[in-house]
């Protein structure tokens, strides 16, 4: 989804109802290893947060596999969003919110 340089994804009504992103599991090399804490800015608001993971079976019972989400509060379905790396800040990555 969009460049090497950026995430990006439409907001769905579960992402925006229970406060978080979803990390597409072929997007996850963007990211810091599952687990470990990297800071997201918004603007003026900054935050601690790390990618984890919760076991599903969506799929079917047969086919069990991990979701993969950051936590953020705050989006409305339907939102696009676009997660840049800082150039200059290791570990820090820029959120941008499109109403």
């Amino acid at each position: 989804m969009g460049s090497k340089n950026i995430y990006s994804r439409k907001i769905s009504s579960n992402e925006a109802e229970d406060g978080f992103i979803f990390v597409l599991k072929n997007s996850l090399s963007f990211f810091p290893p599952l687990g470990e804490d990297f800071v997201l800015r918004e603007d003026e608001t900054s935050c601690v947060v790390r990618v984890d993971s919760y076991p599903c079976t969506c799929r079917g019972p047969d086919l069990p596999h991990e979701h993969y989400f950051i936590n953020w509060e705050g989006l409305m379905a339907g939102n696009k969003i676009e997660i840049k790396k800082n150039p200059l800040k290791n570990n820090e990555y820029n959120l941008k919110i499109f109403f």
